[in-house]
């Protein structure tokens, strides 16, 4: 499998061509890794139309080296000036980095330089996933799914949330993740109707609705998912919102498919939910993008407007809460292919 890393950056050359720019500050850690497989505080890219170069300490040349070999890498003794007099150098009039991926200082430095702001260079790359991309937010999403089966039956009464967390984490971690993808929701009864619960020392009770949504890290590639089910005798309350949320969370996996409008799959599993009397209750958009973040674009909500592609990885996560009750939100991961969308966390 040729390196994904080394395809990227040759994706985003022909970008610079395209745009006429001749070349592109990379200083965001995670967009760092996007183009060179490199994972190291204090470096700095400069993507040009033909080379890549990195800007490193002298303690990260071998790793740097056989993690990216197509990169030449420029020792830094002072890191924004020797960027500055590299950009001289090499006669580049137009040189620009994403102000939103950079903090303050650094982005005044920069501007300082000359060098002009365009946010979102990466933003199209970024959405579609390709080849070990794919393969790593498969494996996570796996990883999740596995993890859920093993521990659902060891949740009973007198339990904490606390407790649940901790153990569920630990096996994602066993089975092969790095860490979780965003901080564990682990809510027992009426802690279930808050959307982003913080995991408490509640202890779970006979008869309660039980929500997990959780993800871990694979190789840097996290994975979403979220479960909800009942400890005991379920009520006709929760079995008919259950259906409800279940009925549109399908629909929703179902249309996510290429040339669909992000927003058109939100209203799908909105319509049914607010055609069944809670549309009042489903508080936040369907979906996400997973991919190096837990939350990336496209956005699956009523606001974004963007056609599905294969190769995008989002979230079809629908809910309805009913504050003091509990609250039912059932989520996969999932790809999206020319043909049937495909279900990541099985």
């Amino acid at each position: 499998m040729e390196n994904i890393h080394k395809i990227r950056t040759a994706d985003a050359q022909k970008k610079l061509k395209k745009e006429k720019i001749d070349g592109i500050l990379i200083s965001s850690l995670k967009e760092v890794f996007f183009i060179s497989g490199f994972h190291q505080d204090r470096t700095i890219l400069l993507l040009t139309q033909n080379e890549l170069y990195a800007f490193l300490p002298k303690m990260f040349v071998d790793h740097f080296k056989h993690t990216c070999p197509w990169g030449e890498i420029v020792i830094y003794e002072n890191l924004y000036a020797d960027i500055e007099k590299k950009i001289k150098d090499l006669k580049l009039k137009k040189t620009v980095f994403d102000s939103s991926l950079s903090y303050y200082d650094e982005a005044k430095k920069f501007e300082d330089m000359g060098i002009k702001k365009l946010n979102g260079f990466f933003k199209e790359f970024r959405m579609i996933k390709k080849g070990e991309e794919f393969e790593n937010i498969k494996k996570s999403s796996e990883i999740a799914a596995k993890a859920f089966n093993i521990i659902k039956p060891k949740i009973k009464a007198g339990v904490k949330e606390i407790e649940i967390a901790r153990e569920l984490e630990y096996t994602m971690q066993k089975l092969g993740a790095s860490t979780r993808s965003f901080e564990t929701i682990i809510a027992f009864g009426p802690n279930a109707a808050l959307p982003h619960h913080e995991t408490s020392e509640r202890k779970l009770k006979k008869n309660e609705v039980v929500l997990m949504d959780f993800g871990c890290v694979y190789k840097r590639y996290c994975s979403d998912i979220t479960r909800t089910f009942f400890y005991g005798k379920p009520t006709e309350e929760f079995l008919k919102v259950y259906s409800i949320v279940d009925k549109a969370q399908k629909a929703g996996v179902k249309n996510a498919k290429e040339g669909v409008l992000t927003n058109e799959v939100d209203k799908i599993c909105r319509d049914i939910i607010s055609e069944s009397g809670y549309g009042q209750y489903f508080t936040h958009g369907t979906g996400h993008g997973v991919g190096l973040e837990i939350h990336e674009e496209p956005y699956l909500n009523t606001r974004m407007s963007v056609k599905l592609s294969e190769g995008m990885t989002v979230t079809v996560e629908p809910g309805i809460y009913l504050f003091g009750k509990f609250g039912v939100r059932i989520e996969d991961t999932v790809y999206i292919t020319k043909k049937e969308p495909i279900v990541l966390t099985k």
